[in-house]
């Protein structure tokens, strides 16, 4: 009888996103998770979590992201929520 070998192999694959912007982003202290971050507008958004904007603004209005509107309209979003819930967003759709 001839015995067959297999092998298994395991990738582990490591991200590091880095966002440049023109001006030096200060560090503000998040709100709702008590936390010094960068707040990221919704392109940075995007970008770093792979989620389409119709997918964040849904996360904001479930409040799993926390969302802070700036004096010009803008919308800043906590980075550390929202890889968080993209995260579990695509674990959930990977099911």
């Amino acid at each position: 009888m001839k015995k067959t070998r297999r092998t298994r192999t395991t990738v582990e694959k490591h991200e590091l996103i880095v966002v440049r912007r023109p001006r030096k982003p200060g560090r503000t202290l998040c709100k709702e998770c008590s936390e010094a971050v960068a707040l990221v507008t919704l392109d940075e958004a995007v970008k770093i979590s792979g989620l389409s904007s119709r997918a964040i603004y849904r996360l904001i209005e479930e409040e799993r992201i926390h969302f802070v509107e700036a004096a010009a309209e803008i919308g800043l979003i906590c980075p550390t929520t929202l890889l968080n819930s993209s995260k579990s967003s695509i674990r959930h759709t990977q099911k």
